[in-house]
């Protein structure tokens, strides 16, 4: 359910981590919005599902951090040998190759080329060459770097260390990082995701089976395809629970997005954590979507192929409208 979300602040983690650490595997701007000034979107039995959709996908992991992100190729957490997303793999080998394996230099910097053409500048900032610690920076400037895989990358991306704890080398560790877009950005197939902001993360995996994430920014402005979409005050922490099979995933959010798609903008609390197995959609959880004039949508989740949408189209509190979709129709809904 939440695979983007997480391969997204793993790859994060282990890219961070691999760099200090000295692993020598090669497998591996101001904001232009988030003003918080949008129209809240009118909510009606219409345009319901449309505006429940867009608030799943980013609930789920999907939509503004997905396109940057791909959510389908396998990540680890313990740093050697990680599989990184398209993005992270043409970071990794540039991080890499500015110092040998066994030792990073305290202050780094260099420009490698990207495996089909562009470049990736490099500027790696440590206390400590042989292992991470708190206020070290990587900052990786890409320059129309084709690795590949598909995807073009342009922009800025700087991680910075925050917090730490643990035991890094056994996987059993705490870390936290922000990570700032300047004017980032992908192509795929042709179309062209933007990114301004800055993303808090924190992963803790100090207390197998279970791990914890959680993520958090004040304002991250993605473009895509000329829709600005704008999320303020967005908080999710995850965990996942590997004693279980499939892994028992648990997910609490909060977060005001702004799109056109939805006609405005909608604020978002969780009423009951969302529950899934695995990959599958949530078979518990409740999500409060509030829009104009104290309009709301209760997203239910009443099991793990259907969801339900109770909706107070003039805010007296009482249900005016209620709509049973399978969750397969209610992403397609947000388009």
């Amino acid at each position: 359910m939440q695979q983007a979300f997480r391969n997204f602040c793993v790859a994060a983690a282990s890219l961070t981590l691999i760099a200090a650490c000295g692993d020598s595997s090669d497998d591996g701007g101001a904001l232009t919005g988030g003003t918080g000034t949008a129209d809240f979107a009118t909510i009606t039995a219409q345009n319901a599902p449309v505006i429940a959709g867009t608030v799943a996908e980013v609930a789920m992991g999907q939509g503004v951090f997905s396109s940057l992100f791909n959510p389908d190729i396998p990540i680890t957490t313990s740093g050697a040998g990680a599989a990184l997303s398209p993005v992270m793999k043409s970071v990794l080998p540039a991080a890499m190759k500015t110092a040998t394996p066994s030792q990073l230099f305290a202050t780094s910097a260099g420009r490698e080329n990207c495996a089909i053409s562009g470049t990736v500048d490099v500027q790696i900032t440590v206390d400590n060459p042989l292992e991470p610690s708190i206020s070290d920076v990587y900052a990786f400037e890409f320059s129309n770097c084709d690795d590949g895989s598909g995807v073009v990358v342009d922009g800025g991306m700087t991680i910075t260390i925050i917090t730490l704890g643990g035991d890094v080398a056994s996987g059993n560790f705490l870390i936290g990082m922000q990570i700032e877009f300047s004017a980032f950005a992908i192509t795929e197939d042709g179309e062209t995701t933007s990114a301004n902001g800055t993303i808090s993360i924190e992963i803790d995996t100090s207390m197998p089976p279970v791990t914890t994430v959680s993520v958090s920014t004040s304002t991250f402005v993605t473009t895509s395809d000329g829709m600005e979409e704008i999320l303020t005050g967005f908080t999710v922490e995850i965990t996942e629970d590997a004693s279980t099979f499939p892994v028992a995933v648990t997910v609490e959010t909060s977060f005001t997005i702004s799109s056109p798609r939805i006609g405005g903008e909608v604020t978002v609390t969780t009423s009951l954590a969302l529950q899934s197995m695995g990959e599958d959609y949530p078979f518990v959880g409740e999500l409060r979507i509030e829009g104009a004039d104290q309009a709301v949508i209760v997203m239910i989740a009443l099991d793990a192929n259907t969801v339900r949408l109770q909706i107070d189209i003039n805010g007296d509190g009482a249900i005016d409208e209620t709509l049973d979709l399978t969750w397969d129709e209610l992403m397609a809904a947000a388009g």
